[in-house]
This record gives structure tokens, C-alpha cells and sequence, in this order.
């Protein structure tokens, strides 16, 4: 009796089957099998652990291979756990295996079974459909063939147990929800993928664009808890805007549960360029320099740098997408520049160190730096007759294409004769003399334009020589009298030594005896000759270079009163008041002075017994007196619309010009009260405080005048009388000597002098001093004066005698 089940589709009722099954047992337990004889017929092979899903089919497998070629099997049964009735059987003994009948239990596994005879016996299986949890245990496969022993196989049944889901955390331990990071390019990426339980003991790996990263376990096989750690040492940039992957499984069967990890990645620059060309940049231009960067996230920055510094004065201009940047530099550069490297460097704001940067050397087109130099080495100061050889050096991008000399600011031309060799960038001076003397500089020019330098200091050291002007003068002689002569050098080093000769009729003589005061480069000569034989002086000096050449020559002359100026002219100052220019005359072989004075007309004329200075009998009396050293005047204390007479004359040691320069009828239009300019000296005589009297206190001022001028004559007399008594015998009365010395505020004063006239002032007060006693002595006693000279170093002083 053959009965299908499940594979036909046949199904009995179950009291059938029953029936049938306890039949089959009955008689197999009954008569039992030749072939079970041997004890060891019921020996079980070690029990096949094969895990299922739940859900999902499962093969438990049964190989029935006869122990012998020529057997075949006669049945099969499945058992469950220690249950004695088979949930599943085969029988075969109405013919082949493939041709057996299957038989199942009612029950729901049964009917969720069925066995599947391969063509290889040993792969022979049960297949159990959606399996679930009560199905897990032990499974019995007893296989019995027809001449051999049976034969049983136990399979244990066990269900996988999937892991709980997976869990990340990041190196500080905190658990990352969905986006990790932010991570840096080439930096470490540390992640670690958690998860608890699992059946078989889970797998947790990490994936990345379908590639496994890391599939190892870090944690213990006792431990619960199931980890995988993933370390990147130098994460690559291709992770930016991508996912990882940690997947847990306990089996293949199973599936994956896998948890998605966003990863945010921050990007150093990996590009930067400066495009704009490599051009020579000029000093007078400005440039506009590109520089471009891409790569970063987020974008990067750029930053320029020149020589090492920060850039910080140019114009800076960006322009930024998500992963390009552009900046343009607008850039003033300078001669210094030139040869620095210009940087531009492209920072990540959000990545630490990672920068990038692109350099390159500029070249910078300037005009020339230029100075001057001895080509020979030399030194200031040179000696007279020297060669020097100047180079002007020259630092300039284009080369300088023309170079210049100059000499105290004054182009030097090519004159060989004159030994003056300018040749581009060398200037050659042969045999150099004083007038070599004096600054020294050089211009280069190139495209960018002209540079002067820095003047050289050339100091020529020569042999003394008169000074200029002081060549060949006359001097006055008075009879009698002593000379003091200045001898006037100029030299380089000073003046060591100077030395004296004079000329008569019978040669020429070394002066002996005589006061020399030598100071500053001047000589000055106290010489009392001891014949009238006398032609001339000569004055000679010696330096460090050597003795001068020609001498200084004094010619020897009679003394005479100086010429009256001429040529004089009248006009109105710029400044406003008037100015008197005229023209020195001879000045009798003495040291001149001239004067000015200023004679309001309107002033009524003076009593006769009134005198003033002027020996040219005017009676009316000066307003003021102007004295200088030159016969130039400006008056600026005249009242305008009023009418003033001018006189000039020159003054030396032994008098006054005559006539003296009259000027009548000066008027002048704009008042300006300003006594004293350029040297000259206004001395007011009336007025006070260098301002001419107004015409209300002018009849008040005649008044005083004549009260001072008759006491003035009274005391002179008085003073003449007694010291005529002290001197005279007593039948010589009414003749008498009077010495006056000049008052303190005198009229002449010195105050606002250039400086060569304050060392004639005394000179010239004494003059007209004396010219005054003489007249009003010669009135009293009339007794005949003479004058004599004092020696003294600078200056001449005046001595009365009877």
C-alpha cells in the first residue's frame, strides 16, 4: 500500500493516517528489521547545528547515501526532539526513492515540511517553510536501507537572534544621531559602531560606497555588547558629501541592519594660482594681480603677502562661490620690492593649518638709486694737483640709458683742457685746484625717470693765497704815524705761519721789530717804518700745503680825506619811505664811513649861536644822521607831504668828503615807523625814540635846544678857562686846552651796525668827534690841534695835543 502526501497533493483523513503510522511502527517494532540486529544500528552521528530565520524556510539535511553501493533505502522518518511519533516520513519500499511515498503528521510543522531528494544523495534535505520559534530544537533523521544498518542523523534546529540596531559614537564618546564631524582632510576620523545581543555571536562592520572599511570586532567574545571601532588615520577627500555605513548581522540569512552615518567634512584649499602674467611691474603704475583658489569647504579666504608681510595698505576685492574664491589685489609697489616673492595664500577659515599658497618673484621697474663714489678710494680732503676719479653707482631696473654730472648744482661739461672728463657713470678731474672745491652729484636716468644723488663733499687742502679783493691794496699813510695793516689769506688747512717784508729804494727787507697779531687766516701788522723810504708791504703765509705764491702787496700812499659819493639816486622803497643809493669815491688810502642826514625845511632856522656837526654852515639842525659802511640809505621815519633835504658825504681818519651830496625837496607818501633795516642806522636828533617831532611840540623842543646849547657853551668855556690856568703861565691868560670825551648818548650810536661797520664805529665817532672839539676850541682859544694815531690791534684811536 503506497500513500502520497503533500507532493501529490493527496490527503487522507487523519484517523487514516494514524492508523497507518501506528501500523508501520507496530510492525516495525514487532518484527523489527534483520538489519537492526547489531547494537550499533541506533548510533547517532553528532548532531548538524543549522540555523534558521524566523519567517523564513529552512533545510535540515539528511544524507542517504547506502553504506553499500548495491543497498538502497527502504524508509525514512523524521523525529522531533524526544517525541517517539515521526513528524515526517518516506517510504520506499515499493520501489526507488524518488518514487517513495511521503508521508507527514497532521500537526503544522508536518504539514510545513517536506523532503527534497537531490540527486547526490548525501544532499538530501528536509525543508521546512516560514519557520518560527516553536520550531527550534533537535531533529531526527533515520534513514533505514534494505540490507544494511540504519542509519541517524540529528540536526539541532536554532534560530538566529538578530543584534539591537546599531549605535554610533564619536572620539568624545557622544552619540552621533545622523551627521558626523565636522572631520578635517588628512586628519584622523575616529567612529565607533555599538551594538547588544545577537545569535549566533553578530558581525558589525563599517562600509564606505559599497567597499567594507573595517570588519573587525573590537570587543571581547564574552562580552554582550559587540563593537567595532573605525579609525581613519588621514581621511581622504573623496569622503566629503558622503555616508558611512555600519552594518550588524548575527547571519547572512538574517540580513544586515544597517545604520547611515552623514559625514561632514571640512576641505583645505587644493588648488591656488596667482593667473594674472609675470609682467615687470613699474613704481609709477598701479597693478591689478589675480589670484584664484578652489578645493575648500567651506570656501576659502584669500590673503596676499610681499617680502614675508601682510598686505595691508592695497585694495583687496573678492569674489566667492561655494568652492572658488578670486581676489583681486590692486598694488603699489616700490624700488625695494623688486626681487621679493608675492604670495597669495588661500586659508580654510574652519581647517587649522590647512593653507596653500602660490608664490612668485616680481621684478620691479624703478628709476635709478644712485650715489657717489671714489673710484680710487680716496678721501676728502685732497691736496691741490690731485687726480680724482669719481664713479656714480647706479641700482636701476631698465639699466640707466644717461648720466650727468654736476658741481654745485651745475652741469659739468666734457673740457679736457680744464681737465673735466665726464664719461656716462665716471667723472674724471685731473690736476684739481681750488676752485674743484664744492659739492659734487651724478644723475641716472632709465624708463622710469631721473634720480640725483646725495652730494659728495670734495675739500681741496691748498697753499694760502690772498683772499679775494685783498690782492693789492692801498694804504694811507699819515706822517709820522704808525701802520696797521691787515693781510687777508684764505688757506685750507689754516695758516701755520705768516711773514712780513717791505719795499723801499734799496730792496726788499724782512720786517723786524715790528707787532704781528695773527688770528683766523689774518695777519695783522703794527709797523712803525724807520725810513720815508717806504714803497710797499708784502705779506706771505704757510700751511700744512706749502707757502703761498704771490704775496698780499700793500702799496704805501699819502693819506687824504675820501671823495664824496655820486651818482646818487632817489626813489621811493617798495616797502614804503625812500631809499638813497649812490657811488663810493676814493677813500684817500683810510678806511671810509659815510653818512646821511635828514634836514626837515619846514623847521625854522636855528639861532646863530646854535652849531651842529656839518661844517657846511646849514643852520638848521639835522633830524637825523644815518651811518653805514656802503653809501646805500632807506629812510623809513619821514612824515608824508612834508619836504626834507638829504645830504651824503664819506668820512675817514683824516676827514670828510667835500662838497657833500645835497638832495632838496624829498618827499615821501607812506609812513612806515621803522627806524633801523639792512644794516643801516637811523639816529634821531630831536625826536625821541627815532621819531621826527610833530608840529605841535616842535616850538616846545626849539626852546629846550637853545636852553642846552647855551649851557653847552657856557660849560665849555668855564671847563677851557680852568684847565688853561692848571697849564699855561699865568701871563698866557685866555688861552686854553680843552679835551672832551665823547658822551655815553652820543648821537652816533652803533646799535643795529652790520658787523664790518662796528669795527670802524669807534673810529669814525672819534673822527667826528675830534672835528668838533677842533672847530669849537679852535673858536675858543684859537690854538692849532693836531691829530696822532695809537696803535692798536683792529683799530685806529685819535689823541688831542696842543
Amino acid at each position: 500500500m503506497r500513500v502520497e502526501f503533500c507532493k501529490n497533493g493527496i490527503q487522507i483523513n487523519e484517523c487514516q493516517y494514524i492508523l497507518l503510522i501506528g501500523f508501520l511502527l507496530l510492525l516495525d517494532v514487532t518484527f523489527g528489521n534483520d538489519n537492526e540486529a547489531a547494537p550499533e544500528s541506533h548510533t547517532l552521528l553528532p548532531a548538524k547545528v543549522v540555523w534558521g530565520v524566523t519567517g523564513k524556510d529552512v533545510e535540515l539535511p539528511c544524507d542517504v547515501t547506502p553504506p553499500i553501493p548495491s543497498d538502497s533505502v527502504k524508509m525514512i522518518f523524521w523525529f522531533k526532539d524526544s517525541t517517539g511519533m515521526p513528524l515526517y516520513s518516506l517510504d520506499a519500499r515499493g520501489g526507488p526513492l524518488s518514487e517513495a511515498s511521503h508521508l507527514a503528521m497532521t500537526d503544522e510543522l508536518g504539514s510545513r515540511s517536506y523532503f527534497i531528494i537531490d540527486e547526490e544523495p548525501a544532499k538530501a534535505r528536509l525543508r521546512i517553510q516560514k519557520i518560527n520559534a516553536e520550531d527550534e530544537g533537535v531533529f531526527r533523521c533515520r534513514v533505514d536501507f534494505i540490507n544494511s544498518p540504519t542509519r541517524n542523523f540529528k540536526v539541532n534546529l536554532t534560530l538566529v537572534v538578530q543584534p539591537s540596531q546599531p549605535k554610533v559614537f564619536d572620539v568624545e564618546g557622544k552619540e552621533v544621531n545622523s551627521d558626523a564631524g565636522p572631520f578635517l582632510e588628512g586628519r584622523e576620523l575616529f567612529l565607533s559602531c555599538q551594538v547588544n545581543g545577537g545569535r549566533p555571536r553578530p558581525s558589525v562592520s563599517w562600509w564606505h560606497n559599497g567597499t567594507v572599511l573595517d570588519g573587525v570586532i573590537d570587543s571581547s567574545l564574552e562580552s554582550y555588547k559587540i563593537v567595532n571601532d573605525l579609525v581613519i588615520s588621514r581621511l581622504p577627500r573623496n569622503f566629503y558629501g558622503t555616508y558611512l555605513e555600519c552594518k550588524a548581522s548575527s547571519s547572512h540569512l538574517a540580513g544586515d541592519i544597517v545604520r547611515k552615518i552623514s559625514l561632514k567634512v571640512y576641505l583645505k584649499p587644493n588648488k591656488v594660482k596667482i593667473v594674472s602674467p609675470n609682467d615687470l611691474l613699474s613704481v609709477n603704475k598701479v597693478h591689478t594681480i589675480r589670484c584664484e583658489t578652489s578645493g575648500s569647504s567651506p570656501p576659502a579666504k584669500l590673503s596676499w603677502f610681499l617680502g614675508g608681510k601682510p598686505i595691508k595698505s592695497s585694495t583687496l576685492t573678492e569674489e566667492v562661490t561655494d568652492s572658488f574664491t578670486t581676489s583681486l589685489l590692486t598694488l603699489n609697489v616700490e624700488a625695494e620690492d623688486d626681487g621679493k616673492y608675492l604670495v597669495c595664500r588661500a586659508d580654510n577659515p574652519r581647517y587649522p593649518g590647512g593653507s596653500t599658497e602660490d608664490r612668485r618673484q616680481i621684478h620691479v621697474a624703478y628709476p635709478p638709486k644712485v650715489a657717489v663714489k671714489s673710484d680710487t678710494g680716496l678721501t676728502s680732503p685732497v691736496k691741490e694737483g690731485a687726480n680724482v676719479v669719481f664713479k656714480c653707482e647706479t641700482v636701476a631696473r631698465p639699466d640707466p640709458h644717461g648720466y650727468n654730472w654736476y658741481h654745485d648744482g651745475h652741469l659739468i661739461q666734457y673740457n679736457n683742457t680744464a681737465g673735466l672728463q665726464p664719461m656716462d657713470n665716471i667723472l674724471r678731474m685731473a690736476k684739481v685746484t681750488k676752485s674743484s672745491d664744492g659739492q659734487y652729484s651724478c644723475s641716472a636716468a632709465n624708463t622710469e625717470g631721473e634720480t640725483y644723488s646725495s652730494p659728495f663733499t670734495l675739500t681741496v687742502q691748498y697753499a694760502p693765497r690772498c683772499a679775494k679783493g685783498f690782492e693789492v691794496m692801498r694804504v694811507g699813510a699819515l706822517s709820522h704815524e704808525a701802520l696797521t695793516v691787515d693781510c687777508h689769506v684764505d688757506a685750507l688747512p689754516e695758516v701755520t705761519r705768516f711773514s712780513w717784508t717791505y719795499n723801499t729804494s734799496k730792496g726788499v727787507l724782512p720786517v723786524q721789530g715790528a707787532r704781528i697779531h695773527n688770528e683766523n687766516g689774518v695777519s695783522t701788522l703794527h709797523f712803525v717804518p724807520g725810513t720815508a723810504d717806504l714803497e710797499s708791504l708784502a705779506c706771505w703765509a704757510t700751511n700744512s700745503v706749502g707757502r703761498q705764491e704771490k704775496p698780499c702787496l700793500f702799496y704805501i700812499i699819502p693819506a687824504s680825506s675820501p671823495e664824496s659819493p655820486h651818482g646818487c639816486r632817489l626813489r621811493n622803497s617798495t616797502t614804503g619811505g625812500v631809499e638813497v643809493t649812490c657811488v663810493a669815491g676814493n677813500d684817500g688810502g683810510l678806511p671810509q664811513s659815510f653818512v646821511l642826514e635828514v634836514t626837515d625845511i619846514a623847521i625854522p632856522a636855528q639861532p646863530p649861536s646854535v652849531t651842529t656837526l656839518s661844517d657846511q654852515g646849514e643852520r638848521s639842525l639835522p633830524l637825523y644822521r644815518v651811518l653805514g659802511e656802503h653809501p646805500t640809505f632807506r629812510l623809513h621815519s619821514l612824515k608824508p607831504d612834508r619836504e626834507y633835504q638829504l645830504l651824503v658825504y664819506a668820512v675817514n681818519a683824516k676827514g670828510r668828503s667835500a662838497p657833500p651830496v645835497v638832495l632838496s625837496k624829498v618827499k615821501v607818501e607812506v609812513p612806515v615807523d621803522t627806524v633801523q633795516e639792512n644794516g643801516s642806522t637811523v639816529i634821531p636828533i630831536i625826536a625821541g625814540e627815532g621819531s621826527p617831532p610833530t608840529s605841535q611840540s616842535l616850538t616846545l623842543i626849539l626852546l629846550v635846544l637853545t636852553a642846552i646849547a647855551s649851557l653847552l657853551i657856557v660849560g665849555i668855556i668855564s671847563v677851557a678857562t680852568i684847565l688853561a690856568c692848571r697849564k699855561r703861565p699865568p701871563a698866557v691868560t685866555g688861552q686854553s686846552t680843552t679835551r672832551h670825551k665823547p658822551p655815553d648818548d652820543m648821537e652816533l650810536s652803533e646799535a643795529g651796525f652790520s658787523e664790518g661797520f662796528q669795527r670802524r664805529s669807534a673810529h669814525y665817532r672819534a673822527s667826528l668827534y675830534l672835528q668838533e672839539i677842533d672847530r669849537n676850541s679852535r673858536q675858543a682859544t684859537g690854538l692849532p690841534f693836531r691829530f696822532h694815531q695809537i696803535p692798536r690791534a683792529g683799530s685806529i684811536k685819535y689823541q688831542v695835543q696842543t
